[in-house]
C-alpha cells in the first residue's frame, strides 16, 4: 500500500489547526524542503516540545518516511532554540542513524513563529504567495504530533485514536498527557481532579484557541485545554459580541495602524491591512479591502497585543471570511513576487512580552508529559468530521461491538477526508452523520 493511502486509512491529519489530511499534502517531485514544525509558539502549550524530547526517534522516522516519499531535497526540523531538552534528544537520535540527512533549525522566541508561512520564510527565505500554501514555493510543513502519528501508522499499523494535549493555565499542576479521541472534556477534568466549574475553558492556545464547554469531546486537532478566570484577558478578548466589536470599530478605531504594522502576513509582504478593514467595516464602506480578510491567519496578535483600544481585528476578519466564503468570493492577487517589508526583523513580537501583555506569566509552568494509556473514559463521542474535507460515513450500527483501533467511518476514494476509528473497546450507542458514541465495556 502506498504511503498516502496508508495515511488516509489510518486517519492521519494535521494534529492542530484545521486538521488538513496529511496524505493530501504529499506530492512526489518538486519538493525542495520538507519541514517539521516544532516551534509551538502558543504560550502555555507543551505538546510538541514534549513529544520531541520523549520520542525523537518516532518523529525523525515519521519525517523520513514523508521526505523519502516526496523526494524532498532537504529535510528540516524547526524548533525554538530555547527548547534545549528537545534539541538534545533530536541531535542524539540523529547521530545513531547514518541515513539521516536532517537539519535542526533553531528559531528565535517570537510569536507567531509556528505560523507555517512565517516558518517557511525563516527557513527558506521564500515568501508563500498571498492566499497560497507552502507547496507553491517548494515546501511542505507538518507539525510534530502529525509526524509521530505517521510513524505509528506506517511502522506500527496504529491509527490515530489518541491525542496528546496540554492541560494548563489556572490549574495547580499543568500536565501533558495522552487521551483517547472522543473523551468528554468535563469527564477528563473530573478524572484528573481539576476544578473547572467557575472557570472558562479554552480549546487550544490563549491566542488562537476558542472557548469551549465541558460537554465537548477531545478531537484530532485539540492542542490543549487552558483554564482561566472569567475576567482574565485571554478570555475577555474572545467574549465580546460581534455587534459590539463592529460598533467599537466605528467608535474607537483611531487608525494608528499598529495592527497592520505588526501583522505577520503584512510583514511578509502580503497586502493585508487590518486597519483598513476596520475602517471599511466600521463605516460600512464599499471597498476591496474587505477581501483582504481572506489573507488573515487569525494569529490574534492584532487584538491581544497591538491594538491600544483593545479592539478585535481578528474577529472582524473571522466574520468576514465566513461571509465571503458563503458568497463564493476568493482572493485574487495580481502580484507575482513578494518581498518582506524592511521593518519585519525588528517588529517580531517576543513571546515573553506577549505573555506579560496577556497576564500569562503567572501560569507559565512546564507541563511535563505523563505517558501511558491510563485515561480510560467510560464513553467516547467521536465526531465524523475532525478534519478539512468531507465527514466520514459511519460503517457501524447501534449495538455493534467494536475494538479499539477498528475502522468505524470511511470516506470515498475521490473525496478529501480521512477514516475514523474506535478509540476504546465497547458497544456502539449512537451512529449518525454527526458522531459515533461508544460505551466502554466496563461501564
Amino acid at each position: 500500500m502506498q504511503v498516502n493511502e496508508k495515511l488516509k486509512e489510518m486517519g492521519v491529519v494535521g494534529a492542530g489547526g484545521a486538521g488538513f489530511p496529511t496524505y493530501a499534502k504529499l506530492k512526489q517531485g518538486g519538493i525542495d524542503y520538507y519541514i517539521a514544525n516544532g516551534a509551538e509558539c502558543e504560550p502555555l502549550l507543551d505538546v510538541s516540545k514534549e513529544i520531541m524530547a520523549r520520542f525523537p526517534g518516532k518523529v525523525i522516522k515519521g519525517l523520513n518516511h514523508l521526505a523519502k516519499y516526496t523526494g524532498a531535497a532537504k529535510t528540516v526540523i524547526a524548533l525554538k532554540g530555547k527548547y534545549k531538552q528537545a534539541i538534545k534528544a533530536l541531535r542524539e537520535e540523529l547521530t545513531t542513524e547514518a541515513e539521516n540527512n536532517i537539519e535542526i533549525f533553531e528559531m528565535g522566541d517570537f510569536f507567531p513563529a509556528g505560523d507555517e508561512q512565517v516558518l517557511v520564510y525563516e527557513i527558506t527565505g521564500r515568501v508563500v504567495p498571498e492566499g497560497g500554501i507552502p507547496l507553491l514555493v517548494g515546501a511542505v510543513v507538518n507539525n510534530i504530533e502529525t509526524l509521530y502519528n505517521v510513524y505509528n501508522a506506517i511502522e506500527e499499523d496504529t491509527p490515530v485514536i489518541d491525542k496528546y494535549i496540554t492541560i494548563g493555565g489556572d490549574v495547580k499542576d499543568p500536565i501533558t498527557l495522552k487521551v483517547p479521541i472522543g473523551t468528554n472534556i468535563g469527564w477528563l477534568l473530573d478524572f484528573l481532579g481539576i476544578e473547572y466549574k467557575d472557570k472558562v475553558i479554552i480549546d487550544g492556545g490563549p491566542m488562537m484557541g476558542n472557548i469551549t464547554n465541558p460537554d465537548m469531546p477531545i478531537v484530532k486537532t485539540t492542542g490543549g485545554l487552558l483554564l482561566f478566570p472569567n475576567d482574565h484577558p485571554a478570555v475577555t478578548v474572545k467574549t465580546s459580541s460581534m455587534d459590539y466589536i463592529l460598533k467599537m470599530a466605528k467608535i474607537s478605531c483611531i487608525q494608528c495602524r499598529y495592527c497592520t504594522e505588526q501583522c505577520p502576513r503584512y510583514l511578509l509582504g502580503h497586502d493585508l491591512q487590518p486597519s483598513k478593514i476596520m475602517l471599511t467595516v466600521g463605516f460600512r464602506l464599499t471597498s476591496d479591502y474587505i477581501k483582504q480578510a481572506l489573507l488573515c491567519c487569525e494569529c490574534g496578535l492584532c487584538e491581544a497585543y497591538s491594538c491600544p483600544q483593545q479592539l478585535s481585528p481578528r474577529r472582524v476578519n473571522q466574520a468576514l471570511k465566513k461571509e465571503l466564503a458563503a458568497a463564493g468570493v476568493k482572493y485574487t492577487s495580481h502580484k507575482t513576487t513578494f518581498k518582506p517589508r524592511e521593518a519585519r526583523e525588528w517588529r517580531k513580537v517576543p513571546t515573553s512580552r506577549l505573555k506579560a501583555r496577556l497576564n500569562l506569566t503567572e501560569f507559565e509552568r512546564h507541563a511535563s508529559l505523563v505517558d501511558g494509556n491510563f485515561v480510560k473514559p467510560p464513553k467516547v463521542f467521536i465526531p465524523t468530521k475532525q478534519h478539512t474535507g468531507v465527514p466520514a460515513t459511519p460503517i457501524v450500527n447501534v449495538g455493534d461491538r467494536v475494538a479499539r483501533g477498528q475502522v468505524i467511518g470511511t470516506v470515498p476514494e475521490d473525496k478529501l477526508g480521512c477514516y475514523i476509528h474506535a478509540s476504546i473497546d465497547g458497544i456502539v450507542e449512537q451512529s449518525d452523520k454527526d458522531k459515533i458514541v461508544i460505551r466502554g465495556e466496563e461501564s
